[in-house]
């Protein structure tokens, strides 16, 4: 029997659709991770992946900014940048995975979450001393 998977309230949905956006998320994170190494299967990813959906309350976690998830079921969504998007939480290719924006995400590439704040915290010092802030 399949296992039931009802969106959390911030992003107002049906259950199919986000049924469908974790899945094309689950499949498409587990067969990238699987050539880096990781060996979770796509049913880990799906309940990992249902467990950081519940667990973000909408925002950002690195800007506050809130997320667009109607960008998630619209061909062209009006704000991409805002559409919430799939990350490890590590560095590891391992089924533990947090939500963040699009805009974040391209942001912070492959660093760390703890490198990530340290070069925003620079750009703000160095912002700063330029008299730009």
């Amino acid at each position: 029997m399949a296992s039931v998977y009802a969106p959390p309230g911030w992003m107002e949905m049906s259950a199919a659709q986000y049924r469908r956006i974790l899945n094309r998320e689950a499949v498409s994170i587990t067969k990238r991770d699987r050539k880096r190494g990781g060996v979770y299967r796509v049913k880990e990813a799906l309940d990992a992946l249902h467990c950081a959906f519940h667990r973000s309350d909408g925002t950002d976690p690195y800007d506050g900014m809130a997320m667009d998830a109607n960008g998630l079921v619209q061909s062209s969504p009006a704000n991409q940048a805002r559409c919430p998007a799939v990350a490890h939480r590590g560095e590891e290719p391992i089924a533990d995975f947090e939500i963040l924006s699009r805009q974040t995400r391209q942001a912070k590439g492959s660093m760390t979450g703890e490198d990530y704040l340290a070069h925003c915290r620079a750009v703000v010092v160095q912002a700063q001393r330029l008299g730009h802030l």
